[in-house]
């Protein structure tokens, strides 16, 4: 088998909060293969950015390993370690006005990451006039500044520059949450067609489900620092198995038949969610699962593979699979 081109083993990285130690993600297995989109989808909190800023080295980890085309990161990034990384992973983030600098015009910021490789002159100028017509804005916008372009265009220049490095894996972190549902479309398929032309792998978190549902092969469903799900996207969303993606689809894809008819007797939970701490057992769901039973306060589940090809962490598995095929 080819060997994935992230490899993410026991990936953890905790805070501390007074006496206590929080766990933003907790004990993380994770793979992504050239030229995929995994999707990872979760509640605020849930420490889905917290994990993208780990892989493009731009947050510490307390533990774990993180392999990036087989090579082993360092747990803290040096200057010369970001030069090295910057043809194998970028981001494009959720604020594109703090994503740029205020003071460099927009052809000054396509091109900085360009000098850093040693690309210079006119190469680099001649470079980031290509991707200021790939991203669809005319060559004028090159010497504006940030304030001077609207939300949507501040993100194509995100995208230009997180393209223009020509990296293997590109990480999305909400780049459409800030952004009028009209250009939330055009940005989307901008990041389809880029993906496709380049063969790009990448990490989009989101919250807007229907949009993983359209651009994601897989789709990994955080809660609390842990994947409790993980699998094709069209199983995940179809036939989901572990009782929180079930309860975060039914509350975000009314259309989804299958969903609901695991759903329709679930009690209505309002119980507040607190920070996971590092010294949590059992399953972080629990509190608010009505299948939960004194194993899953007891011992944390683990990934088991389901019928339908996903892995889902839960000790009632094998009941959630026959109720899905009484449905």
């Amino acid at each position: 088998m080819t060997a994935p081109l992230v490899d993410i083993r026991q990936l953890r990285c905790h805070f501390k909060s007074g006496a206590n130690l929080l766990a933003a993600v907790d004990g993380i297995n994770l793979q992504i293969t050239a030229g995929e989109v995994l999707g990872l989808v979760g509640e605020s909190g849930s420490g889905k950015s917290t994990l993208g800023r780990m892989i493009a080295g731009l947050q510490s980890r307390s533990a774990g390993k993180i392999y990036i085309d087989g090579k082993d990161m360092p747990h803290s990034y040096r200057r010369h370690d970001y030069r090295e990384m910057a043809t194998q992973v970028q981001m494009v983030f959720q604020d594109s006005y703090a994503s740029l600098n205020p003071r460099m015009t927009i052809l000054a910021s396509l091109q900085e990451p360009l000098w850093s490789l040693g690309i210079h002159g006119q190469a680099a100028r001649d470079k980031a006039a290509y991707w200021l017509d790939r991203v669809g804005l005319p060559q004028s916008a090159g010497e504006r500044y940030p304030h001077e372009l609207s939300g949507g265009q501040r993100q194509r220049i995100g995208i230009a520059r997180a393209f223009i490095t020509e990296p293997k894996l590109v990480i999305c972190d909400e780049p459409v949450s800030a952004l009028d549902v009209s250009v939330q479309a055009q940005i989307i398929n901008l990041l389809q067609e880029l993906q496709r032309e380049h063969n790009t792998a990448m990490l989009f978190i989101a919250h807007d489900l229907a949009v993983v549902r359209f651009l994601a092969t897989r789709t990994a469903v955080m809660y609390l620092g842990e994947i409790v799900e993980i699998g094709p996207t069209a199983a995940v969303f179809e036939a989901p198995r572990h009782p929180y993606t079930v309860r975060l689809l039914a509350a975000h894809l009314d259309g989804n038949p299958k969903g609901r008819i695991l759903n329709k007797s679930l009690p209505a939970q309002t119980i507040a969610n607190r920070a996971p701490l590092a010294t949590d057992r059992g399953c972080r769901f629990a509190p608010r699962c009505h299948m939960a039973e004194l194993a899953c306060c007891d011992t944390p589940p683990w990934l088991q593979p389901s019928r339908v090809r996903t892995e889902a962490a839960c000790h009632r598995l094998v009941d959630i699979e026959i109720l899905r095929s009484r449905a």
